[in-house]
């Protein structure tokens, strides 16, 4: 019996051993299953979802890669003259280590083991290691020096001027560094949360600490062969890519100046031998190297969490050539050409290579040689746009009279001509030019703001060149009926005589005149202030604004350059605003193109093309071939407004009452403005209020002058239109007049109008390549 429950107890103790020998395998088995499913998340986290990212970092060290440079596309002028191009260059490169101090300590560490073979580095303590390198590092580092050294005599800059470019590369490094950190950080945390592993982060090399940077640019041959030299002997220290740089050989142009029509005061039968600095520059534009951060925004070379490339056409964050004004910043992407690349497999020793791809050529509507006579034009030797005393005139005892600037002062300004029937710019002048202002002091930049291509980015009050517009509105509108005449009383209201006035008409002096009765031509000739203060209060403001934005106020009137002025126009706020405040004089002076309304010397240009074209728009050109899109629009001018406008504007010049037809010289000489042989010639002058100029500390009210017209064969209509501004010049025919009488004359003799006009003198002699 006590034998049976002995047998009882043992299988009952046995039970509960191999019980625990269960739950000890179960655990053990569970404890395995848990293991091997973290190997398998890791195996995956590694080899699917974090793939591309270990795959690029071994690709960083396997892999070498050579950027090809692009050249960037040429701009041509319409005749195909090279304007901008590029050039083979070389530029001198110098490796992150050394830049960053590493390489000394890289390159005995490199000779170390070469001189002792593998194991039996691998054998030596760390202490020791560190001991034998630092003992070799000491001639490496002077080698940097020598490197250093041989950079700033081949570059001719100061140690100082050299290391300041090391720091900048530094920081620029730095700031990618931080840049691709936050990014892996932030890819990390979504992907992995409080798991992310973020250690390995602190040691990751972006693509600008694996590379070269550019510490001498466009070297010549001779130094770039002895810097190649250079990289032989001291491997990973230095080297020599090649390169392009923008000439520009139309920026310096010699030009001989004919001035056997200049305007007698000022008139030589002597050529007159010129430099043209900046010809075209403003339109043309530039190109900077520093990249900015919109520019990686919109279009990266490299991806900043991989570090891979994604756009061989896009910008490197180190140095890029990045157009920055005018054609070169509108066109960019045009123009901008896309890199090769070298690359070459370490591990397999193969190399791939793809051919870098040339940016497109872009073809200007300008002809530089029609540029070049207008820039000449304004050139300081040439007198004809400094203030002379012929402009200001002489009292009747012939005394002469003064003003509010000095004789001789220069006036900046702008001209433009325009191809009617195409509405190319032909020509687009602006004074100062860009260059020019580089070398002018910060208070003359301040002054006259070189910086500002004038022609479409400044803005004027029209004055009476408006008129011609107002005319073609209130034709439209019905509120002047053809034949119909309107007396001038001198001034517009009769309470009023002292203001709001005709220009002709100063009771206050004793002058009383008046135009009396007048058809719309002959208002328009005498440029009659009664008339079109009668026509804006007929039309009222807003139908008024309404065309004249029809015309191209107020509206970006060119696609070609992203930079450009809208000018100004009254808008419903301000309008309301002056009918709140009883002003009646605002409203009729738009008549006359004063009060708040502005536009650019090329509107000008533009509207009295439209006129030309019997009231049909087309937006003016400034690059070949980019306005087949381009659709006329058709005002809907009646025809007798046009023939009205075109008599007006004929007679403004061929009429001896013109205000365009001559201006008198001192004992009441007359000299006729537009004395040109077989050409037609009509046009407009405005005389319009400047805002307040700033001299010597005081505020002086000064004019702008403006002339606006159209040429053309004799007897045939009209081809070109011409708009001249000459910034606080004064009276419009005076001073843009016989401005505008030598750009036709250009006109003839570049070719684009008669065979007789065509024997003008002067011309280019001679186009200098920038440097």
């Amino acid at each position: 019996m006590n034998s049976a429950r002995t047998q009882d107890a043992s299988a009952r103790g046995g039970g509960r051993s191999a019980s625990r020998f269960d739950r000890r395998l179960a655990s053990l088995a569970l404890l395995g299953v848990v293991c091997l499913s973290a190997l398998g998340a890791q195996l995956l986290r590694l080899g699917v979802l974090e793939h591309s990212t270990h795959s690029a970092n071994v690709e960083r060290y396997l892999v070498q890669r050579r950027l090809l440079p692009a050249s960037r596309g040429r701009i041509l002028d319409r005749r195909g003259e090279v304007l901008v191009a590029d050039r083979a260059s070389w530029d001198v490169l110098i490796e992150y280590d050394a830049i960053a101090g590493r390489w000394s300590t890289r390159m005995a560490q490199r000779e170390l083991q070469r001189e002792l073979g593998r194991a039996a580095w691998l054998e030596l303590s760390p202490s020791a290691r560190a001991a034998q390198v630092l003992e070799r590092q000491v001639r490496f580092d002077a080698q940097l020096e020598q490197i250093y050294e041989r950079l700033t005599q081949a570059g001719g800059i100061t140690r100082a001027e050299l290391d300041r470019r090391l720091d900048d590369i530094m920081r620029m490094t730095a700031r990618e560094s931080t840049s691709r950190k936050e990014a892996l950080v932030a890819r990390e945390l979504s992907l992995y949360g409080d798991d992310a592993r973020l250690g390995d982060i602190d040691r990751e090399r972006v693509t600008s600490q694996l590379a070269a940077h550019v510490v001498l640019a466009d070297v010549t041959d001779e130094t770039a062969f002895y810097f190649q030299q250079l990289a032989e002997e001291l491997p990973d220290s230095v080297s020599v890519e090649p390169s392009t740089r923008r000439t520009r050989p139309w920026e310096q142009v010699a030009f001989s100046l004919s001035q056997k029509h200049f305007p007698s005061p000022i008139r030589s039968s002597k050529d007159l031998s010129v430099v043209l600095d900046g010809v075209a520059d403003h339109l043309i534009g530039s190109t900077r190297t520093q990249v900015f951060p919109e520019d990686l925004a919109r279009r990266p070379m490299v991806d900043a969490a991989t570090g891979r490339i994604i756009d061989l056409g896009g910008y490197r964050s180190d140095r890029d050539v990045v157009g920055s004004s005018g054609i070169e910043r509108s066109f960019e992407d045009t123009l901008r050409g896309t890199r090769g690349v070298v690359e070459r497999d370490l591990e397999h020793d193969l190399e791939e290579r793809v051919d870098p791809i040339a940016g497109i050529d872009v073809q200007l509507t300008i002809d530089i040689r029609l540029q070049s006579r207008l820039q000449a034009l304004c050139a300081a030797e040439s007198k004809l746009t400094h203030i002379q005393q012929y402009h200001r005139g002489y009292d009747p005892e012939g005394n002469a009279r003064g003003g509010p600037l000095p004789i001789g002062w220069e006036l900046d300004g702008a001209i433009v001509v325009l191809d009617i029937a195409t509405s190319e710019v032909l020509a687009a002048v602006s004074t100062p030019t860009a260059l020019e202002g580089t070398r002018m002091s910060a208070e003359r930049r301040a002054l006259e703001h070189p910086e500002i291509f004038r022609p479409l980015s400044a803005t004027y009050p029209p004055g009476s060149i408006l008129k011609p517009l107002v005319l073609c509105a209130a034709y439209a509108e019905g509120v002047v009926k053809p034949g119909e005449q309107i007396e001038c009383k001198g001034h517009f209201f009769e309470d009023e005589r002292d203001a709001v006035r005709c220009w002709i008409y100063r009771a206050n002096e004793g002058k009383t005149s008046t135009h009396g009765l007048l058809g719309a031509s002959e208002a328009l000739s005498r440029s009659c202030n009664i008339y079109f203060y009668t026509l804006a209060a007929r039309l009222g403001p807003e139908r008024l604004i309404s065309w004249l934005r029809a015309f191209g106020l107020g509206t970006a009137v060119t696609p070609d350059l992203s930079t450009q002025a809208k000018g100004e126009l009254p808008d419903a706020e301000l309008l309301a605003d002056l009918r709140s405040k009883g002003d009646r004089v605002s409203p009729v002076l738009l008549g006359i193109g004063q009060g708040p309304l502005t536009w650019t010397p090329l509107q000008a240009a533009h509207a009295f093309a439209t006129i030309a074209r019997g009231g049909i728009d087309l937006p003016p050109r400034l690059v070949r071939g980019s306005n087949q899109a381009a659709t006329p629009r058709d005002l809907g001018i009646p025809p007798a407004a046009i023939a009205e406008v075109l008599e007006g504007l004929r007679g403004s010049v061929r009429e001896s009452y013109g205000t365009g037809h001559h201006m008198t010289l001192g004992g009441g000489q007359r000299e006729e403005l537009f004395d040109l042989p077989d050409l037609a010639v009509w046009g407009k002058t405005g005389t319009a209020t400047a805002p307040k100029l700033r001299l010597e500390g005081s505020l002086v009210q000064t004019d702008h002058a403006w002339f606006v017209g159209l040429v053309g064969e004799e007897h045939g209509p009209p081809r070109y239109a011409v708009a001249v501004v000459l910034e606080h010049g004064g009276p419009g025919g005076k001073v843009a007049g016989p401005v505008a009488a030598e750009a036709m004359r250009a006109l003839a003799a570049e070719g684009y109008l008669g065979a007789r006009a065509q024997a003008t003198a002067g011309g280019v002699k001679s186009g200098g390549a920038s440097k």
